[in-house]
């Protein structure tokens, strides 16, 4: 057969629409009357996820314990437990419920208790709910916290943070993704590194839990993670993916629901659940759990690798017209090391004023420190983006 001979294969390359959005309008009403982009602050809230919840709190209140009795209660949490654990790549029983992030993380720093003289590695731009709850322990047991500083563009260098970590070391307590520039950590890196030296590594995935991918084989040792940013679920769930090895600890926290049977209702003893149960402990509004399960299977089902994509493309476009108009963009400068989370300064620009102008021009984002940030999601196209760099033009 002659080169004459020789057919090239058609090559079909698939276009994609600015207009896309991988999370419809259907879903999520308010992506068409605004340029949302700050999910980092609050998501909006899948609407099947409103309906459940609204649904739950309905029919108890026409009819009690009839609508919602021990069993339905079981299930309610069994079937987000699920969701999470499908999410976090791990099983049912490594995953614990509660009202928020934040109680699940004290309850946990208590159950480690980092001995007197060890050192907690944090950054100095890491959200106060991550590490507070470590800060208290500390103060109690003797422990110090060790800061990795950030440069003048808010960057922590990852190198520097993993040469922290050495056999003084008990606890490497990050955020997957810091909430005020995005910037994203290789958690099989660091848990790698932190077991080396006999630490843990522990995880505050508010940031990136329903924007990237959490896989519980990286190693980490707790990725805990509130449901009303990226999960774009309801205020008042927090879940948490707990190791085998942090199962077998004492909760700071315990309540009716910490006991292995919990509808055995004696006060006299408390026999913890063998697996990572034991870091739940009491009622809470179990409506947020059935809106929480929403959310989450549409992020399941819609696929977290193509909303990291999705994600990724949006928020490019968002850099490169921020920068065409001389903002200065925040935090690390390569793709892999970024979130769709976006921070920038305008210079001449007072950031609180103009974060109130952009408000008024219909660009939803969020004043933190001295830099606004914008975080866009699944539910954004190119063309809001386009939109919203157009309305930030005009207000300059």
């Amino acid at each position: 057969m002659g080169d004459e001979d020789i057919v090239e294969p058609e090559v079909h390359v698939m276009q994609i629409s600015n207009s896309f959005r991988l999370g419809s309008p259907e879903v999520f009403p308010p992506s068409e009357r605004h340029v949302y982009l700050d999910a980092a602050s609050v998501g909006l809230t899948h609407k099947g996820a409103a309906q459940a919840i609204s649904n739950w709190q309905n029919a108890l209140a026409e009819e009690g314990t009839i609508a919602f009795d021990e069993q339905a209660e079981v299930n309610c949490l069994d079937n987000l437990n699920n969701a999470m654990s499908e999410l976090f790549n791990a099983t049912s029983d490594d995953i614990a419920i509660s009202s928020s992030e934040t109680i699940l993380m004290q309850s946990l720093a208590w159950a480690v208790m980092p001995p007197k003289g060890s050192k907690i590695i944090a950054t100095d731009v890491t959200h106060p709910s991550t590490i507070y709850p470590w800060m208290r322990v500390a103060q109690n047991t003797g422990a110090q916290v060790h800061w990795i500083r950030a440069d003048g563009r808010l960057t922590i260098d990852p190198d520097e943070l993993e040469a922290s970590i050495d056999d003084s070391t008990s606890v490497v307590c990050l955020s997957h993704v810091e909430y005020g520039t995005g910037q994203q950590y290789d958690l099989r890196r660091f848990a790698k590194k932190a077991h080396a030296h006999g630490a843990i590594l522990v995880v505050d995935a508010t940031q990136s839990a329903g924007q990237v991918e959490i896989d519980a084989a990286t190693g980490v040792d707790a990725v805990a993670t509130s449901t009303y940013k990226w999960l774009c679920g309801p205020f008042g769930t927090g879940v948490m993916y707990v190791s085998a090895q942090l199962q077998k600890l004492n909760p700071g926290i315990v309540g009716w629901r910490s006991h292995k049977n919990m509808w055995d209702f004696q006060a006299d003893r408390l026999e913890l659940p063998d697996n990572a149960k034991r870091y739940e402990f009491g009622t809470m509004a179990y409506g947020t759990a059935f809106g929480a399960t929403e959310s989450i299977r549409h992020i399941l089902d819609t696929g977290i690798s193509k909303i990291t994509e999705h994600n990724r493309r949006v928020s490019r476009r968002l850099i490169a017209g921020l920068e065409d108009l001389g903002a200065e963009v925040l935090g690390p400068q390569s793709d892999a090391d970024r979130s769709a989370t976006v921070a920038a300064r305008f210079p001449g620009k007072d950031s609180r004023d103009f974060a109130k102008t952009l408000k008024t021009a219909n660009v939803i984002a969020s004043l933190r420190r001295d830099f606004i940030r914008f975080s866009p999601h699944y539910y954004n196209s190119i063309d809001d983006i386009d939109r919203g760099i157009s309305a930030i033009k005009a207000s300059l």
